[in-house]
């Protein structure tokens, strides 16, 4: 089975999510996705929501749409979480599978500074979604990663394989949303419903308002 990783807050999930997802199941013929939420990011400033709150968000805003799965890999609020620890885990535990880890291009740009990526590169296949204000320079990228060979380059997706032959794919998605999970969140603060309605699936949304998240 072809399974994609995707990891974050989604503190809440929103539309950029859901598109970026929704796009790259389809286009990579993905079976299955596995969102892992990070309670203790280290990267950036953190609204405590239980892991709870954030797996029931997700579950309304997929519904029945899509095959997926919510890891508890990352639920623990008092530890920090490394990917390349993470993904060792979901490699022996999916050694019947095929993982894709799934990252957004502003992600990617910061890659090298991610603790032990050179390892992440070597042990999953990645997708890199390009969003607008954070494009990628692939002659630079070629330029500088001789250890990738590039095997294909058309509709909107390009292609490298490494000298283990593992695939870094360069998706440019056709839908792109300039939002954050924390822009909203200062949205919701404010009392700016009617704004946030854009960015949200109206289930989300109400279960936030019934919740009192963000306030």
């Amino acid at each position: 089975m072809k399974i994609g990783v995707f990891g974050g807050c989604f503190n809440p999930i929103h539309i950029g999510h859901l598109s970026l997802i929704e796009e790259v199941l389809i286009r990579f013929n993905l079976e299955k996705v596995l969102f892992i939420p990070n309670m203790n990011p280290y990267y950036k400033e953190y609204k405590t929501v239980s892991f709870d709150l954030i797996s029931e968000m997700i579950n309304l805003a997929i519904g029945k749409n899509w095959n997926y799965e919510i890891s508890s890999l990352e639920s623990n609020s008092n530890k920090d979480h490394a990917t390349y620890k993470t993904l060792r885990t979901l490699i022996n535990e999916n050694t019947s599978n095929e993982l894709y880890l799934i990252l957004g291009s502003d992600q990617f740009l910061q890659f090298s500074n991610w603790k032990n990526s050179e390892e992440i590169k070597d042990q999953i296949n990645l997708i890199i979604a390009i969003r607008d204000t954070y494009n990628i320079d692939l002659e630079d990228f070629t330029d500088k990663n001789l250890c990738y060979t590039k095997v294909d380059s058309r509709n909107r997706t390009h292609v490298f394989k490494s000298i283990n032959n593992k695939e870094l794919i360069f998706y440019d998605l056709i839908k792109k949303f300039d939002i954050s999970s924390s822009v909203i969140q200062k949205m919701l603060s404010l009392g700016e419903v009617g704004e946030v309605r854009r960015f949200l699936a109206p289930k989300v949304l109400d279960f936030i308002l019934e919740k009192g998240l963000y306030r």
